[in-house]
């Protein structure tokens, strides 16, 4: 089987965490609890800047949880993209390849969130924290899925 090529831009990265950090805030203000600034993400140039280093860091983790299934995986940092490519067997599923997409810039997104928000607000790193690890779960589950042989 050809390997499992996955693409994501941080531009869908940041528009997840913006929409996710946005999405905080909001529960927060409808039950009564101020938000205070840095809590919001906003779509500048400085805030992406800000935002670099740990999504970076997030993309090397995801790696080594997927290397753990698939060692033969590799990533690559190509301008405002990563490239992941994974060696599945023969037997894997091929319609897993978009959700497994989704699930990898989910988790990157959660991820990156967790990070941020444990330096500005560590309580709500919590929540970044356990969606990142149902991500994870996720992948993982995603990764050792195979298609029942034929008789």
């Amino acid at each position: 089987m050809e390997p499992i090529k996955i693409v994501i831009t941080k531009e869908s990265v940041y528009r997840r965490i913006f929409a996710a950090s946005a999405h905080m805030v909001r529960s927060r203000e409808a039950m009564g609890i101020p938000a205070s600034i840095g809590e919001r993400m906003l779509v500048t140039a400085d805030e992406k800047e800000m935002l670099d280093p740990h999504i970076t860091n997030s993309v090397n983790n995801v790696y080594c949880d997927i290397v753990r299934y698939h060692p033969g995986c590799s990533v690559g940092f190509v301008q405002d993209e990563f490239q992941f490519s994974i060696n599945a067997p023969s037997n894997y599923p091929a319609g897993n390849g978009n959700r497994l997409k989704e699930c990898i810039e989910s988790y990157i997104a959660n991820r990156t969130l967790q990070s941020w928000y444990t330096s500005i607000k560590p309580d709500e790193a919590s929540i970044a924290a356990v969606l990142a690890q149902n991500d994870a779960v996720t992948i993982g589950q995603l990764l050792v899925q195979r298609t029942k042989p034929t008789v």
